[in-house]
């Protein structure tokens, strides 16, 4: 009786397949490279995988498939020795690995055949190993040959589209009719000439009571619920409105009909530099006004006031006034209804969170402010000029961010298991750590972005000084202003002053009341925490 020998594992096969455009997805491009595959396994009696790598609309010319895209996650794969070595990646020709610089290219080549892998080009079924780049000359120097002529054709279209783009930003700021590109804002279109851009009517209402809500002291989670609510047109291929949504449109300057574009350097697109802004380039959805009084209520410490949003302000320094001590909000309280007696308080000393509980009334601090209007604003600062270059700069890094998530997700789309290669999840989580980490940090330069500008910031103050001197009792418009002008203004009953602090930076103090004596605070004393009414 004769023992059955275990049969050897089978040696298998992964198909690669680059594509340049959506359109060779879905044409013949497809279907040719996945036949070719298939026929090629068949013949040599490899196991074809069933799920092949795709790389859509992923540039091989910057290397990004390799570095983001799914040919890196298949190293990756053959890293962690989920693919075996042995094993065999199936591409049509060699430009689907990579555009990049013949040296680079060969290189690429040379690490994916140090690894272990046979790499077959289907087009004339020529097959790449560690044992021919080193045994055989010829085959080296045809590959370098072919990395070299793909990429001279690649740098060659590249050249061509960044000579249109500049002829055609020239003509614009010649004051030309011209249009950039088909793309627009979610809430435009093209128009029938050719040239310019018409307001989607329905989005176009949505975009405006983003902005009158926000002004109305409306969050972007609330804004967000509300249009889910009411049924509003969702912009993009969404479900649902999302906070991210609504805060993008907020950032926005096309909104104002402005348009930003950017030039990039050939080889690497992500590193991109925003160029003169355009303006009257979209057709503008809200004024520059509303644009900029958006920005500026973003920029204070507490923009949004949630259950309270619908009640009418009346505190000219509500949501910016803070604490001296622990830099909390103050909040409005009222200790002497008869005698319409009305606090400014910490909020964490009145939760009982540790901070020292002091009462400031608010009719000390209001009049200092109306009767100092016109000094505190011939205060106002001028701003930084060297902030945006640093905000645009964080922008860049996020779109490049944002394309390689998209790039991995069409690569799950495409069949790529997570389960089956954790790198792709790993990569997911990585990228999707830094998109958050960017996200927050350009939300909190673009808040104060439009106060470093000193021509803004002057206009601001000096709406702020007409509204006090001309709509005292309008304390909601006042105090939309003064979040406009400043981040915050430290109520400091320790010395009796109000710190204004500048969105754009500095600060100018006013004296509300003159001390007695030099302010004790009452928990270093050993003294039970007390009420003082500064008077």
């Amino acid at each position: 009786m004769t023992t059955e020998q275990p049969k050897a594992p089978a040696i298998k096969a992964y198909s690669y397949l680059r594509f340049s455009t959506p359109e060779q997805m879905k044409g013949d491009s497809f279907r040719r490279q996945t036949k070719l595959a298939k026929d090629y396994a068949q013949k040599l009696g490899l196991t074809l995988d069933d799920h092949s790598f795709h790389d859509l609309g992923i540039s091989a010319y910057q290397g990004k498939n390799r570095q983001t895209g799914a040919l890196g996650i298949f190293l990756r794969a053959v890293e962690d020795e989920i693919i075996a070595e042995g094993s065999y990646l199936l591409v049509e020709s060699l430009d689907r690995i990579s555009r990049q610089s013949a040296h680079r290219a060969a290189s690429v080549l040379s690490s994916i055949c140090e690894m272990g892998i046979n790499v077959v080009t289907l087009f004339d079924g020529r097959v790449y190993s560690a044992e021919t780049l080193e045994q055989d000359p010829m085959t080296f120097m045809m590959a370098v040959l072919t990395f070299q002529r793909a990429n001279e054709e690649s740098a060659t279209k590249a050249k061509r589209l960044r000579s249109v783009w500049e002829s055609k930003r020239k003509m614009i700021a010649e004051g030309k009719p011209v249009r950039l590109t088909s793309r627009a804002p979610q809430w435009l279109k093209p128009s029938d000439d050719g040239v310019s851009f018409d307001i989607i009517p329905e989005r176009g209402e949505v975009v405006r009571n983003i902005f009158k809500w926000t002004l109305e002291g409306i969050g972007k989670q609330s804004i967000a619920a509300r249009l889910n609510r009411e049924g509003a047109p969702i912009f993009g291929r969404g479900k649902l409105w999302h906070t991210s949504y609504v805060s993008k449109i907020l950032q926005s300057s096309a909104t104002y009909g402005t348009l930003t574009p950017f030039t990039s350097r050939a080889d690497r697109k992500e590193h991109r530099e925003a160029c003169e802004p355009i303006e009257g380039y979209y057709p503008a959805v809200i004024d520059r006004e509303t644009f900029e009084a958006v920005q500026a209520l973003k920029a204070s410490i507490s923009p949004r006031r949630g259950r309270h949003s619908s009640s009418p302000v009346q505190n000219i320094v509500g949501g910016i006034a803070v604490c001296p001590l622990c830099d909390s909000r103050m909040i409005r309280v009222t200790k002497n209804k008869a005698k319409g007696w009305v606090y400014l308080v910490c909020h964490r000393a009145k939760q009982g969170a540790g901070c020292v509980y002091n009462a400031v009334r608010v009719d000390m601090v209001e009049p200092i402010i109306q009767d100092n209007i016109s000094f505190l604003t011939a205060q106002c600062p001028v701003g930084d000029d060297d902030f945006d270059e640093r905000f645009d700069s964080l922008n860049g890094q996020l779109e490049g961010v944002e394309e390689l998530i998209h790039n991995v997700l069409t690569s799950i789309e495409n069949g790529l298991d997570p389960s089956k290669y954790p790198a792709i999840g790993e990569r997911l989580s990585a990228l999707q750590e830094q998109q958050e980490a960017l996200k927050e940090e350009i939300d909190q330069m673009g808040q104060q972005r439009i106060s470093f500008n000193n021509d803004v910031a002057q206009r601001r103050a000096q709406k702020l000084e007409t509204a006090v001197r001309e709509n005292w009792d309008d304390k909601a418009q006042i105090n939309t202003l003064m979040r406009g002008c400043f981040s915050k203004v430290v109520v400091d009953f320790t010395t009796g002053g109000l710190m204004f602090h500048w969105q754009q930076g500095g600060e100018t103090e006013l004296i509300y009341t003159f001390l007695d004596s030099e302010w004790v605070d009452p928990t270093e004393a050993s003294q039970k925490p007390h009420e003082r009414h500064l008077a």
